[in-house]
């Protein structure tokens, strides 16, 4: 089952991965990073709603006093982290917004030993040492090839920040329900909070092009309604840390598209990046298994 829950995560991860392409494409267009954020969390939330329809209406339903969880999830995770990471990655490159995300399996580690009890191992802690150096090596941090504004770096740093929420609250949300129950409730709190902030309503002439809506349904669909569901489903078996550090996978994909389709350099210290990145995950599995 962990074994199982893990490659959920690692699909997880993938899928986020892209979401540079869709986010670059409805920039160009005038989308600003809330309104984009808004784009993402009302579509999962209309395709999520239809797949629950079509398979099981009982998943529609919570009890009325876990709204705290979804509501954290939504908003305090979801939201905050898409609308920081989407401000990141506009003021710098795909590679660089994704190692400043993923500064959040330090933040989940550490808020999941102090919330969750869970065990601080050397695994994980090789585990971690090997993800941060290998996101380091993918921007070229280390090389002394890194530029990025404050203003950039905060937004990267919150992001990581605000991604490691959205594991904490999803975690007791997914001991209780499913998947697609724990998405659902979360892009609903997540639209609801943004929709009336957004100011989708000046773009309106926007929706007439069809490559507007082919970045919508990329970044609705396939780096959030897809990934959302298997990432809860592979937090339902692992820990919240645990599961934080396979989902870096996603730095590993950033800086693959980013060299293919956003004309990004990828050196031997990017291949050097992936290589320790993917090196973390048999050690986590491992531990895993110990446990």
């Amino acid at each position: 089952m962990k074994h199982s829950a893990a490659l959920s995560i690692a699909g997880a991860g993938t899928l986020w991965g892209l979401i540079g392409l869709f986010v670059n494409l409805l920039a160009a267009k005038g989308f600003a990073p809330l309104q984009i954020t808004t784009l993402r969390v009302t579509i999962a939330l209309l395709f999520t709603a239809l797949i629950i329809w079509r398979t099981d209406i009982r998943q529609f339903f919570i009890r009325p006093k876990d709204w705290w969880m979804f509501f954290g999830n939504g908003v305090i995770g979801l939201v905050f982290f898409n609308w920081c990471y989407f401000n990141a990655i506009a003021g710098g490159s795909l590679a660089i917004a994704a190692l400043l995300l993923y500064t959040a399996p330090v933040f989940v580690m550490l808020m999941s030993v102090i919330l969750f009890h869970e065990k601080l191992t050397k695994e994980k802690i090789v585990a971690l040492i090997l993800t941060f150096v290998g996101c380091g090596c993918i921007t070229g941090a280390f090389a002394g090839n890194l530029s990025v504004s404050r203003e950039t770096f905060l937004y990267g740093l919150a992001s990581g920040f605000g991604y490691a929420l959205y594991s904490i609250f999803g975690k007791p949300a997914t001991k209780q329900y499913s998947a697609l129950t724990v998405s659902l409730w979360c892009f609903l709190f997540a639209a609801a909070f943004t929709l009336p902030l957004s100011g989708l309503a000046g773009k309106a002439a926007l929706f007439s092009d069809r490559m507007v809506w082919g970045g919508i349904l990329g970044i609705g669909l396939i780096s959030c309604v897809f990934p959302n569901i298997l990432y809860m489903r592979g937090l339902q078996q692992l820990e919240a840390g645990h599961a934080a550090i396979l989902a870096t996978i996603e730095p590993v994909v950033a800086a693959i598209v980013s060299y293919l389709f956003l004309g990004e350099a990828f050196t031997w210290q990017k291949v050097l990046g992936i290589v320790l990145i993917l090196s973390a995950v048999p050690i986590l599995n491992r531990n895993a298994g110990k446990s």
